[in-house]
């Protein structure tokens, strides 16, 4: 078994017009899907955050209030990634909602800072990595790929790239992960140098680059300039690249 994501979690309220009110107005999630199951007097509110994950907001008639203080055992507290933590606390304090001081992760050295719901559910807003961080984390990995020692070497192929990668190669050849790892075993090597580097950060767990590459002469090929850009994917934790694209430029 391999799990992907989290894909939803699931909050019961007390009062659903506040919560709905709060989830939607305040926090600004998108309504998905919205329900009422008479049998149960029960409402089912479906919001989704950027990313595609969800929140099912529910409401039960006569459910018992959540144990917070003191803190007790299974969930503690649901977390949102933002930019600015500041910023977003700000927006908060100025609707009424009482945030927590803010405070740095020790271990990341990323500020958070926590409020609750209607209900007292403790929400956090964590500080996302700096863009600058993961310019230079993928600059690494995509160059990492055109040194000799890493095409040459299957395991760092198979780190770096994800299990559903495909390529449209220079040449107009599309490539799938196997094939490209099993091609470049007998690879002939010419030095490659990159430049006007960019990354576009389309998801969370989501990002674009696009650069030039110039390979060298060597006597088997002339030198040769191209466009390339590169699809990578956050899964687990580890940056991988999901999609490569080599267009080429005449002299």
């Amino acid at each position: 078994m391999q799990l992907e994501r989290i894909h939803h979690a699931a909050i019961i309220c007390a009062d659903y017009a506040v919560s709905r009110h709060f989830y939607t107005e305040v926090l600004g999630l998108r309504v998905v899907a919205e329900n009422h199951r008479a049998a149960r007097d029960s409402y089912k509110l479906d919001l989704a955050l950027p990313d595609g994950s969800q929140i099912e907001l529910f409401s039960f008639p006569g459910a018992p209030a959540r144990l917070t203080r003191p803190e007790a055992q299974g969930l503690r507290h649901l977390s949102f990634e933002v930019h600015d933590v500041q910023a977003a606390a700000d927006e908060l304090t100025v609707q009424g909602i009482a945030v927590e001081p803010l405070r740095t992760d020790e271990y990341t050295g990323r500020r958070f800072t926590f409020f609750a719901d209607p209900d007292g559910l403790p929400l956090e807003l964590y500080e996302a990595a700096p863009a600058e961080a993961l310019d230079a984390l993928l600059l690494k990995l995509e160059g990492a790929l055109h040194l000799r020692e890493v095409r040459a070497n299957v395991a760092q192929l198979e780190e770096l790239l994800d299990d559903g990668f495909h390529e449209l190669g220079v040449s107009g050849e599309t490539w799938t992960r196997p094939a490209i790892i099993e091609a470049l075993r007998d690879e002939t090597f010419s030095r490659r140098t990159m430049t006007d580097f960019r990354v576009l950060r389309m998801a969370p767990d989501v990002a674009l680059v696009t650069y030039r590459v110039h390979r060298e002469a060597i006597p088997e090929r002339p030198a040769a300039d191209s466009l390339r850009s590169s699809l990578w994917r956050r899964r687990h934790g580890r940056w991988r690249m999901a999609f490569h694209q080599g267009t080429p430029l005449s002299h």
